[in-house]
């Protein structure tokens, strides 16, 4: 129960530190509450984009994944209709 503890209490420091950084690093002429909005509107914005590429990735991963057996069957045909490496005459 004592790690829960520092756990809960490390959170709060950090939340702290978090709060002071973003105070001291606004913007002159910028509220803290303004400036905590705007940052938090461009994470959002990034969290999407890595989410819209993630989803874009798993959509060419799943065409290549429906090709690959296509793929698989031509390259057998291939190899049967015409040997790698042809038998010399003899």
């Amino acid at each position: 129960m004592r790690f829960l503890a520092d756990v809960t209490e490390y959170v709060k420091y950090l939340k702290l530190a978090v709060a002071v950084a973003v105070i001291r690093s606004r913007p002159v002429g910028m509220t803290g509450q303004r400036y905590a909005e705007q940052l938090c509107a461009r994470y959002q914005q990034a969290q999407l984009g890595w989410k819209q590429e993630a989803d874009r990735l798993k959509q060419q991963l799943n065409v290549i994944l429906q090709q690959k057996p296509l793929l698989g069957r031509l390259v057998t045909t291939t190899t049967v209709l015409r040997p790698f490496f042809p038998r010399p005459p003899g």
